[in-house]
C-alpha cells in the first residue's frame, strides 16, 4: 500500500466523515434541499442566508466557554461560506445551573465580538442537561452556490494559519492568535470574490475535514474533481494527515472558473491569509487524491452517495 493509499483508507475511516453521511435523513422533510452550507432566500434586491448549528452535548458540557464560542464561529463560517455578511445571531441553551450558562454565555459574546456578529436575542433554560444550538442570519448580493460549480472549474483553498490546535481534538483556532481586526475583516475576502465572479462556489471546511468538505460540495454540484493534496495550505510543521482531517476557524473550499485562480486568490492573500490553487473539477462523480505522479479514488459518487443531497446519481 502506497503512502497515498494509506491517507485515502484513513480518510474513508474518519468518524467525522462518516458522521455527515446521516444527512441523509434530511430527505424525510419531503423539501427540497442542495447541501449548500446555508439556505438561500430572495429578498428584495438580494438574498438572506439562514444557517443553524447543533453543538454536541459532551462539547458543551465538558468545556462550555470554547462551546459558546464554536457556536458563533461555525455560523458566521456558514454565512461567510455562501458569500455574505451575517447580519445577527440567536442562540438556543439550556444548561444544568447559572455557572455553566454564564461560561457558555461569555463564550458566544467573546466569539461574537472577535468576529463581529451581533447577538439579537435567544433562549435560555435552567435546571437541564446542556444543550446548546445557535442560528445566524446574513445577506449576500451574489451567493455562491454549490450548483454554479462546472467540469473544468478550479479548486482552490483558504485558510488563516495563524491558530493553534485544541488539546486533544481536530479543532485549530485562530481567534487567540490573529488580531481582533483582521479577525473582523477576514470574512469580507469571500464577499469579494463572490461579488467579483471570480468565485461562484464555496464550501467552509468543517467536521469532516478537507476531503469530506469537498464531497459535500461535490455531491450538491454533481461533479467530480482531483484533489493536490500536497497543494493544500498548511500550517509549518502540520502533517497532511493531520491537517486534512482538520476542523478550522477559517478555512474554504472554492471554485473558481478557469483562467480566474489568481483574481480568486488575491483577496485571501493581501488579507496575509493563505490561499491556493490544489485541483480541478470534473465529470466524474468521483474525488481522486493525487500527490504527485500517485492517484487514487478516494470515493465514487454514482457507486456511494456522501449524504444523498444534490443531483440524482448518473445512470
Amino acid at each position: 500500500m502506497t503512502e497515498l493509499e494509506r491517507l485515502a483508507a484513513q480518510i474513508r475511516a474518519s468518524p467525522a466523515l462518516h458522521a455527515k453521511r446521516e444527512l441523509a435523513l434530511l430527505s424525510r422533510l419531503q423539501a427540497s434541499l442542495d447541501g449548500d452550507d446555508g439556505a438561500v432566500l430572495r429578498h428584495g434586491d438580494g438574498y438572506l442566508i439562514v444557517c443553524g448549528e447543533a453543538i454536541q452535548p459532551a462539547f458543551a458540557r465538558r468545556d462550555p466557554h470554547a462551546a459558546g464560542a464554536a457556536a458563533v464561529v461555525t455560523n458566521v463560517s456558514d454565512v461567510r461560506a455562501m458569500g455574505g455578511r451575517p447580519l445577527g445571531l440567536v442562540d438556543m441553551l439550556i444548561s444544568p445551573d447559572r455557572a455553566h450558562a454564564e461560561a457558555v454565555l461569555d463564550g458566544i459574546a467573546w466569539a461574537a465580538g472577535l468576529l463581529g456578529v451581533n447577538v439579537v436575542g435567544g433562549h435560555l433554560t435552567l435546571g437541564e442537561e446542556p444543550a446548546l444550538s445557535a442560528s445566524c442570519t446574513g445577506v449576500a448580493s451574489r451567493p455562491l452556490r454549490a450548483k454554479n460549480a462546472r467540469p473544468g472549474d478550479i479548486l482552490l483553498a483558504a485558510f488563516c494559519l495563524d491558530g493553534r490546535y485544541a488539546p486533544g481534538a481536530p479543532f485549530f483556532s485562530s481567534l487567540r492568535d490573529r488580531a481582533p481586526d483582521a479577525l473582523r475583516e477576514d470574512g469580507e475576502a469571500l464577499v469579494e470574490v463572490a461579488e467579483s465572479g471570480a468565485v461562484h462556489a464555496a464550501r467552509d471546511v468543517s467536521m469532516p475535514g478537507v476531503p469530506g468538505s469537498l464531497l459535500q460540495m461535490l455531491e450538491s454540484a454533481g461533479c467530480g474533481a482531483t484533489l493536490e493534496v500536497e497543494r493544500v495550505p498548511r500550517p509549518r510543521g502540520v502533517s497532511l494527515e493531520r491537517w486534512l482531517d482538520t476542523f478550522p476557524s477559517f478555512g474554504y473550499l472554492l471554485v473558481a472558473p478557469p483562467g480566474a485562480a489568481d483574481a480568486a486568490a488575491e483577496p485571501f492573500r493581501k488579507r496575509g491569509l493563505a490561499c491556493a490553487p490544489c485541483g480541478r473539477l470534473d465529470d466524474s462523480r468521483t474525488l481522486r487524491l493525487t500527490a504527485g505522479a500517485d492517484g487514487v479514488v478516494l470515493w465514487d459518487l454514482d457507486r456511494e452517495p456522501f449524504t444523498h443531497l444534490g443531483p440524482a446519481r448518473s445512470t
